[in-house]
């Protein structure tokens, strides 16, 4: 059996793609029983040829819908042609890079899904910020019932089996009737996590930069650090540029903004969650 590390990608993050995700794995992981992946969204030719030429397999697939929903769909068929493999990994390409090797997280419970819980999130701030709108009415309390109040994985680097990846899309298609939606992977992919159980990784395995309330550092040599020194997987996560923890972030690269700038965000963001529960609580007592 084989693992697979893969992602999904088109023309406008190809060269982030090939020049600081693909080198960061190439550079620190361990490839020798892993084989890489990309959906091709749309590359360049060019691209497209590097990319082969560095050993990676492409499956084309067409953009109908926001592509990271989609791209469970696509994972499923391409490993409906394979029944070699064990364990996927999935990581988002265009703000997440290596500075470690994942066989860490690959040995024990490989049964499992695996994931890296983010504190700071939860259901209600993905209601708030990013809607439910790609849900079917008539499953969104089971959702959140299901998820509860807990805090939310952040599902840019999710490890699994091959079934469980694979079904992934199948409880999409139940869930929702939409694809259309930034951030639906994420909570279908939650619900899912809590409805099976999961194994919940330590936060370094995807240290996500966006709200994070812990201090992190650049190294003399460009790697990013935190108190336990460097960090194995970085996810400089942020729907916009602008929010965004990191500016010009790649491969031992990237300028952190001012702690003013940030803490901002986080505050504004603990706000929302905050003013929640003071109008949840008195919705529910009226």
């Amino acid at each position: 059996m084989v693992n697979i590390i893969y992602t999904h990608c088109n023309s406008g993050a190809g060269d982030i793609l090939i020049h600081h995700w693909l080198k960061s794995i190439k550079l620190h992981i361990d490839l020798t029983n892993i084989e890489i992946v990309v959906i091709d969204f749309g590359l360049t030719p060019d691209q497209r040829d590097t990319l082969r030429d560095e050993g990676v397999e492409l499956w084309p697939a067409q953009a109908d819908g926001r592509t990271p929903n989609i791209q469970y769909r696509e994972i499923a068929r391409y490993l409906a042609t394979r029944d070699d493999v064990g364990q996927v990994v999935y990581s988002d390409c265009g703000d997440l890079i290596f500075q470690a090797d994942i066989a860490p997280i690959l040995k024990d419970d490989t049964a499992m899904m695996k994931a890296v819980v983010e504190p700071e999130f939860n259901v209600a701030l993905h209601g708030i910020t990013l809607g439910f709108g790609d849900v079917r009415p008539e499953y969104l309390d089971e959702i959140r019932k299901t998820i509860g109040d807990r805090s939310t994985a952040n599902c840019g680097f999710v490890v699994g089996p091959a079934a469980k990846i694979a079904a992934i899309w199948d409880t999409y298609q139940k869930l929702c009737h939409g694809v259309d939606l930034h951030g639906t992977d994420q909570l279908i992919i939650n619900y899912i996590l809590r409805r099976d159980g999961f194994v919940e990784l330590d936060r370094i395995w995807n240290y996500v930069t966006f709200i994070n309330g812990q201090r992190f550092y650049y190294d003399r040599d460009g790697f990013l650090c935190n108190h336990q020194g460097r960090i194995p997987v970085v996810h400089n996560a942020g729907r916009y540029n602008s929010v965004r923890t990191i500016k010009g972030f790649g491969y031992r690269c990237g300028r952190i903004r001012p702690r003013l700038y940030t803490e901002s965000i986080r505050l504004f963001y603990r706000g929302l969650n905050w003013l929640h529960g003071i109008f949840h609580n008195r919705a529910t007592t009226t």
